[in-house]
């Protein structure tokens, strides 16, 4: 292969465009990352949310003990699945 000079152009072309997307694809994770440390945290109204996150920090054994959560997490499923609390069907 004979490296002419429109070889050469069209190489040079094709590693500046490269550079040109890295250097957008680079931009834009910044301003992500910008974007998500200035975004406030959720803050929830609802109580089962809250039991559910510290519900979730407990381990297994301590969960097993724990009735609250267990209560927790039965209503949340209840409301997922959109079953009521005195379903027969849900035993």
């Amino acid at each position: 292969m004979k490296l002419t000079a429109e070889t050469t152009l069209k190489g040079i072309a094709i590693a500046m465009g490269a550079v040109a997307a890295l250097m957008a694809a680079m931009e834009l994770q910044r301003a992500l990352e910008v974007e998500r440390m200035e975004r406030p945290a959720v803050v929830s109204d609802d109580p089962l949310r809250e039991t559910l996150q510290r519900c979730r920090t407990l381990t297994p054994e301590a969960l097993q003990a724990d009735t609250e959560c267990q209560a927790a997490w039965e209503e949340n499923r209840r409301r997922f699945f959109g079953t009521s609390a005195n379903d027969p069907e849900t035993d």
